[in-house]
């Protein structure tokens, strides 16, 4: 790809929508992320941690506007199944997170370490342990507990928000993930920049199953949280289309919590048998 269709490809044409195969929206996200990051760091030094994510959030609002635009043809004017069309919407937008995860982790481990802390201050700034091993994971019930209040949050900002702030939370988690693994892998004794990268894939090979079932829970409940705040606003209050919407909300709702407590169970016991296995 060369630089003008790089661009071309980030900007897209006027009048036409952005492309949401699966493989595109990831390679978007990287990119965006990318430039992102680059950008704060130059023009906002001091906040770049945040900034970097604000404009990812600005950078993809289009495409997951379109989205979700195309799940409610599918649903109300195509009339595909409600279950397959949400799927299709779930793995875009884990697409689209896994994009800015890799963006951050390449950075995170690229970087003189003087810069990374300088940079994404605000995702390492409480991070308390220098790698993986070092992680203590918390009981179910308290990952679980952690992960309903995060898809609670995630909820309200979609609500309220939209599609900007779903993609917002997407963002920030993709951010702080990639930042979070990236940085503990290269502070591991694996020797150099390979050895990193190394620990590093060992490391997604230990935390991805739950980190992709969160994201994937979190994506679900943000979209119960737009189609909600879509329906209230287009529907009469005593319509049967209101009431199907309802219905539809309350599914991927509940989907989104049952994933949710799949990922708890995973990273509570799974995820520590890998670590100790591989490391």
């Amino acid at each position: 790809m060369s630089n003008l269709q790089t661009v071309a490809f980030i900007l897209e044409r006027d009048g036409q929508p952005p492309d949401l195969r699966p493989w595109a929206v990831f390679l978007k996200g990287f990119i965006v992320a990318s430039f992102g990051i680059g950008a704060a760091t130059l023009l906002f030094p001091a906040e770049a941690s945040m900034v970097g994510v604000f404009l990812v959030t600005l950078g993809q609002a289009r495409t997951v506007h379109t989205l979700l635009n195309r799940n409610r043809n599918a649903v109300w004017r195509q009339h595909k199944a409600v279950w397959a069309t949400n799927v299709q919407l779930a793995v875009a937008l884990t697409m689209l997170f896994l994009g800015v995860f890799l963006a951050y982790a390449i950075v995170t481990l690229v970087l003189p370490e003087a810069r990374v802390v300088e940079i994404f201050a605000r995702q390492v700034r409480n991070l308390g342990v220098r790698d993986l091993t070092d992680v203590r994971f918390d009981g179910l019930g308290t990952v679980l507990r952690h992960n309903l209040v995060v898809a609670l949050v995630g909820f309200l900002f979609a609500f309220l928000y939209r599609h900007g702030g779903m993609v917002l939370v997407l963002a920030w988690n993709a951010s702080a993930w990639g930042v979070v693994f990236a940085w503990m892998a290269r502070n591991a004794p694996s020797g150099g920049f390979f050895g990193s990268a190394l620990t590093f894939l060992k490391s997604l090979v230990a935390t991805l199953p739950h980190l992709l079932l969160e994201s994937v829970a979190y994506m679900l409940v943000a979209i119960a949280g737009v189609f909600l705040a879509k329906s209230i606003g287009v529907f009469d209050w005593k319509s049967n289309e209101l009431r199907r919407a309802l219905r539809s909300v309350a599914l991927v709702g509940s989907v989104g919590v049952g994933v949710l407590f799949l990922a708890a169970a995973v990273e509570a016991l799974v995820a520590p048998a890998l670590i100790r296995l591989l490391f």
